[in-house]
């Protein structure tokens, strides 16, 4: 396992970091003074470990707390550490006092061996009830005919908040909420932005985009979702099931496959540091949601060469050139083991890329 020493600083605080660690109880915040990190909830329930190199020793920890709390609250500190080390893959828990915290271990993606109790990132990322507080069983399988193809009957819509997670380098908190109604203005004015028609080709009165998000929300295949950085909303995202989307055809989409599409809406929520932030946020999203999701397909025009290019530096690989019925696409694709093993929820640097 790869050894990352992490850094030590005087103090750093981030109030807003959030998980929604096996119960749905927020309020989880992060400090870290020189090499101890703390964490602590709304509830006053706190604890501490001391951070060295790839090891976290010294667990002390409020005596009250059940074996949920004791999850909870090492879930943020762990959160911390693989959110701020883009090079950790495993965290150890070394040395005495982690009986309290095994029961819950497996849970956010504890290993066993002979050196003791680990957490691996890809692991932890893969948590699905760490970042989404409606995660529940996968949905028991049964086929359906569409008209055109047979594919797994969908389970029903979620809504409300469905993902959440800090974003360290925009230091505050992304949330994705599936759409309703009230986000129509917001839609609207989007949707008539000459950068975003160019590609949707959707502008019009509020009228067309009301029946534009009614018909979202009865289509079972596709799931609307409004982005959000501290509650301000600034972006789009549908995500469907790319079998019975237009392109499963020109992909050869398997059962589980994933696609999206997107609009940043916000002028000030463009640029790398956001786009490193929405797209892994939505591509852990669609993994979480489904764990038998193991690819994610996108067809960006086939001359979107900026689009492609910052694609392709996220993690994709472009397998194909198809013409579709409104537009020559090129075909992109993200695997599940692609994005957990390379750890793409960061940004993805020079050095990291010949690691």
């Amino acid at each position: 396992m790869q050894s990352t020493r992490i850094k030590d600083t005087a103090s750093e605080t981030f109030p807003s970091y959030r998980c929604f660690s096996l119960d749905a109880c927020g309020g989880l915040r992060v400090i870290r003074q020189g090499s101890t990190l703390t964490a602590s909830d709304e509830r006053g329930n706190w604890m501490t470990v001391a951070a060295h190199a790839n090891d976290l020793t010294e667990p002390r920890a409020d005596s009250k707390l059940s074996t949920e709390d004791h999850t909870r609250l090492l879930s943020a500190l762990l959160g911390f550490v693989f959110s701020m080390e883009p090079d950790c893959l495993a965290v150890h828990l070394s040395g005495e006092g982690w009986e309290p915290f095994i029961g819950g271990l497996c849970a956010i993606g504890g290993h066993f061996d002979a050196a003791g109790p680990s957490v691996r990132a890809d692991m932890f990322w893969q948590a699905a009830r760490l970042w989404s507080p409606t995660q529940a069983v996968p949905y028991p399988r049964h086929d359906v005919y569409d008209g055109r193809t047979f594919h797994p009957l969908r389970p029903p819509k979620p809504s409300g908040r469905v993902y959440a997670r800090f974003i360290p380098w925009l230091g505050g908190e992304l949330t994705l909420d599936v759409a309703t109604l009230g986000d129509l203005p917001d839609v609207h004015r989007w949707m008539n932005q000459p950068r975003v028609n160019e590609f949707w080709q959707e502008a019009g009165d509020e009228l067309r985009h009301r029946r534009y998000l009614e018909g979202m929300f009865a289509d079972p295949h596709i799931i609307p979702l409004i982005a959000r950085f501290e509650g301000r909303s600034f972006g789009y995202f549908e995500v469907y099931w790319a079998k019975e989307d237009l392109i499963g055809p020109f992909c050869a989409a398997g059962d589980y496959d994933r696609g999206c599409h997107v609009i940043i809406g916000e002028e000030a929520c463009r640029g790398r540091a956001w786009f490193t932030a929405w797209l892994p946020s939505l591509l852990h999203f669609m993994f979480l949601d489904d764990p038998r999701t193991e690819r994610i397909v996108q067809e960006p025009q086939a001359d979107h060469h900026r689009q492609l290019r910052n694609l392709q530096r996220s993690g994709f690989s472009r397998t194909g050139t198809v013409e579709l019925p409104n537009k020559r696409a090129a075909i992109v694709e993200i695997s599940r083991r692609k994005f957990f093993s390379d750890r793409l929820w960061h940004p993805v640097d020079d050095e990291r890329k010949t690691n």
